[in-house]
């Protein structure tokens, strides 16, 4: 579902992503309160699909302009249990140490431990070093989990 919001003109392009956990205590009194953090969830993944030529001032972070966003598909690893298509689950960091090239699946930068998340598709095994049976899986983050 797209949603209208602002966003600094220094990020703003198509296929940007930010993580929205909630308005600055500044944006209370603000007369863009509403078409900028008002039409957001907190706790979501956004990514930006469209750009507009609307530029506003904005107190805190300076110009920023109007743009059209979704919430974004994450990839990550996850326990085969949490491995099913439609469910909402609690997403889980799979915190082995050990380097590897999976690690940003296992260890999301976009969702925090204990994040909950919707499983939109199943990719496959995730091949793992210490030998734990993890999936690769798409999910949306849900609102306020």
């Amino acid at each position: 579902m797209m949603r209208k919001t602002l966003i600094s003109k220094h990020v703003a392009k198509v296929g940007y992503r930010f993580l929205f956990s909630g308005p600055m205590e500044e944006c209370s009194n603000c007369r863009f309160r509403h078409a900028c953090v008002g039409n957001l969830a907190s706790g979501v993944v956004y990514e930006v699909v469209r750009l507009y030529d609307i530029v506003n001032r904005c107190p805190v972070v300076g110009e920023v302009v109007t743009v059209d966003v979704k919430p974004a598909e994450v990839d990550v690893a996850v326990d085969p249990r949490a491995a099913i298509e439609g469910a909402i689950v609690t997403y889980r960091h799979q915190g082995c140490g050990a380097p590897c090239p999976n690690s940003e699946l296992c260890r999301s930068p976009w969702i925090g431990d204990g994040g909950r998340v919707k499983v939109i598709s199943v990719r496959g095994r995730v091949e793992c070093r210490v030998g734990k049976t993890l999936f690769r899986v798409t999910v949306l983050t849900v609102p306020g989990g």
